[in-house]
């Protein structure tokens, strides 16, 4: 079962269903009252923990293996690994409430661009579908790794530290 409460065909489904429940996220955390701010935007950061690890771990190497474009997905990781600085931040920041609700508003913002540049057109997603992959095994893969992440969760909730790309670009060109 998916974190994410969806039934994707392929990866690029699910992906695509990830950055859906990441906006409803983001919506519920705007609407709500600080307290409860804090509660989401902690659920909000092992999301993302999750989801990037996936594309990260199975999904852009994969997708670079196969002909994407590497500028694009250079781009993505690099986004990636701003994120996780805020989301690092955001959870070590939970118990001093320091600029908590400041850091979710600037990880939305950065989040919205960063899925809406994958599911562009000619966008990661694209060259995904025009590739020779086998999405439908990748999700496979995605929904076994999902549910390795999820057992990893500490007690307190979190997923460890988010560390910058496994994939190093300049050694997998």
């Amino acid at each position: 079962m998916s974190l994410f409460s969806s039934t994707p065909e392929d990866a690029v489904d699910k992906l695509k269903a990830d950055h859906d429940a990441v906006e409803d996220m983001l919506d519920r955390i705007k609407d709500a009252a600080p307290a409860e701010k804090l509660k989401l935007g902690v659920r909000l950061a092992n999301m993302l923990k999750i989801h990037m690890e996936l594309e990260e771990e199975l999904f852009y190497p994969a997708l670079r293996r196969h002909g994407g474009k590497k500028a694009k997905l250079d781009e993505g990781l690099v986004e990636h690994d701003t994120a996780k600085i805020i989301v690092n931040d955001v959870l070590d920041a939970r118990n001093t409430k320091d600029n908590v609700i400041a850091k979710l508003q600037v990880l939305g913002e950065q989040m919205v661009h960063h899925q809406d540049e994958e599911e562009e057109k000619g966008g990661i997603f694209d060259q995904a579908r025009e590739s020779d992959l086998d999405l439908v095994a990748m999700l496979q893969k995605m929904l076994v790794r999902e549910t390795e992440l999820k057992a990893e969760l500490k007690d307190d909730g979190d997923l460890p530290t988010a560390e910058p790309s496994k994939i190093h670009i300049a050694a997998s060109e």
